[in-house]
């Protein structure tokens, strides 16, 4: 998920906007023109990113912005989960190592005996089997998916939104540049979930609830 939407907003975002920066300031002709270049290429931004989606329908404060933020803090609050196990783990077994190389200086002296080693060894072991880990995980992953879902549900609804709209408005002009604005979310969408596997638990869910009902 990083790695698509890094990749989408280097590349289709930044990248784009920049090139069509370019193009307008060498078009520009007075201060006034290279000041509403800038202004476009940052109006341009900031509906590619989904930063100018604020607030929810009906208030109820789900948008675009706030379920890419929810989703960047479970993604960040997961990478710090994983590098205090991997920090954890290495400090155990690093323990577990200098008590391995006491055990042979005293083996090589005719002292035999590991039980210090035995114990921390199996502290490393304990600590990973621990339940509250894999609880944390299976919580996170549902946490995600979950949102991630919603995600692409509402980018998939706002698409088809322009596209209707798009169709009914007689404003050629603003027609253009709503649909240049968003022209980029279907391939965000596509990227987010090129494998389809949202789509089909999106369906099956659909099924479900039509087989309760």
């Amino acid at each position: 998920f990083i790695s698509n939407l890094q990749n989408y907003l280097m590349f289709e975002v930044l990248e784009g906007g920049w090139e069509g920066l370019v193009k307008s300031m060498n078009k520009a002709r007075s201060l006034d023109d290279i000041i509403r270049a800038h202004d476009s290429y940052l109006n341009e931004i900031v509906d590619k990113t989904l930063l100018g989606n604020e607030g929810g329908e009906n208030g109820n404060g789900e948008s675009l912005e706030n379920l890419l933020r929810k989703l960047l803090s479970i993604a960040l609050k997961f990478g710090k989960f994983q590098d205090h196990i991997f920090t954890n783990s290495l400090a155990g077994l690093e323990k577990a190592a200098n008590v391995r190389r006491e055990v042979e200086e005293r083996a090589d002296k005719g002292d035999w005996g590991r039980k210090t080693l035995d114990k921390e060894e199996g502290k490393v072991f304990l600590y990973l089997a621990d339940s509250k880990l894999f609880e944390f995980v299976e919580q996170t992953a549902s946490d995600f998916d979950k949102a991630l879902s919603h995600l692409l549900k509402m980018m998939s609804k706002q698409i088809d939104e322009v596209d209707f709209n798009a169709a009914m408005d007689d404003d050629l002009d603003e027609t253009d540049a709503v649909v240049k604005n968003q022209d980029a979310l279907p391939f965000l969408l596509f990227r987010l979930d090129f494998s389809g596997y949202y789509a089909r638990q999106a369906r099956e869910n659909r099924k479900k609830k039509k087989q309760n009902s």
